[in-house]
Formats: C-alpha cells, sequence, structure tokens
C-alpha cells in the first residue's frame, strides 16, 4: 500500500477523509476528516467506540458487524487502487483499520 491518503466511502456518498500518519501493522492509523456522509454513520462509530470501551463482547460483535454491512471503500486520493477495509475504526477525528 503505496498510498497516505484515501476517500472513505460508501456507494457513492463520501463519508470523509483519511490521512495516514502511522502504521502499527497491521493497523494504518489515520487523521479522519469528516465528509457529508459522516453524520449518516457516526452513531454506528460511536456505539462501536462505546462497546470497546466496555469490553463488551457482544456489543463488538454486534457494532462492528453494523459497520462492516455498509460496504466502506477506500478511494486513493493519489492514484492506485481501491481498497475494502476489513476493520476500521473512527474516534474524535481519528482512525484507523486494517486490510
Amino acid at each position: 500500500m503505496i498510498n497516505e491518503s484515501w476517500q472513505l466511502a460508501q456507494g457513492n456518498e463520501m463519508i470523509g477523509r483519511l490521512y495516514l500518519s502511522d502504521v502499527d501493522q497491521p493497523w494504518f492509523m489515520c487523521t479522519f476528516e469528516p465528509a457529508e456522509g459522516w453524520e449518516a454513520v457516526r452513531s454506528l462509530f460511536e456505539e462501536q467506540s462505546e462497546a470497546m470501551k466496555a469490553r463488551d463482547p457482544r456489543r463488538i460483535g454486534i457494532s462492528m458487524s453494523a459497520i462492516n454491512s455498509l460496504d466502506l471503500r477506500l478511494l486513493p486520493l493519489k492514484g492506485g487502487g481501491e481498497v475494502a477495509p476489513v476493520m476500521i475504526h473512527i474516534v474524535e477525528g481519528e482512525a484507523k483499520f486494517r486490510i
């Protein structure tokens, strides 16, 4: 993966932009800049964050399934191919994902 920035999209809707800040394999750490589609999915990411803080495996599984069902894609801002994240977390302007 050579790209350092991506658009996070659901279908034709842009959710936000991710800018790579660090890599801690298998995670890619990014800053997150919301776009017009963010409000439609924000509550799912907030629930995921709360479930993880509570260390509730059932809630974590449900929230991760809900996010995975969005079929999110990462579209590189500077050439290269699109990426489908296996896992993605977004909290307070920070994002991390695995591919």
